[in-house]
């Protein structure tokens, strides 16, 4: 009966050892590069832990950037933020100085702010128009 109880107890453990093999096999992708952390849309903002705004240069996502001890597939999906700050999205990002940690992404085509001449040129046509109509 003892010799049944001690295969049966090796057995198990040439069990235990084969499933947890492949778990092995995996920390080492869990070491690799990440192929996230990259931020192209609003969802993966929020997915890497970014903050989606609106403002007068157009929509970004105010987000993280990981540092390079944290750039592997390890740390993805635990909003850490970006892998770095250039290379998201189809329009240039902005790294934010002076820390330099953390990302401003353009979501959308970037606003150019019009230019003095522009803005010159708009008032005095506003102003011509309201001489106008207090006159007429």
């Amino acid at each position: 009966m003892a010799n049944l109880s001690f295969g049966a107890a090796a057995l198990g453990l040439t069990f235990a050892f084969a499933a947890a093999a492949p778990s092995f096999a995996q920390s080492n992708d869990l070491d690799a590069k990440t192929s996230e952390g990259v931020v192209t849309s609003e969802q993966s903002c929020e997915y890497e832990g970014g903050t989606v705004m609106t403002l007068d240069a157009g929509k970004i996502c105010f987000v993280a950037v990981r540092g390079a001890d944290f750039a592997t597939k390890a740390y993805d999906g635990q909003a850490l933020g970006v892998v770095k700050c250039s290379g998201n999205g189809a329009y240039a990002n902005e790294l934010v100085q002076p820390s330099g940690q953390f990302c401003r992404v353009f979501l959308e085509q970037k606003k150019v702010a019009p230019s003095r001449a522009e803005v010159e040129a708009a008032t005095r046509a506003q102003i011509k128009d309201e001489v106008v109509d207090e006159e007429g």
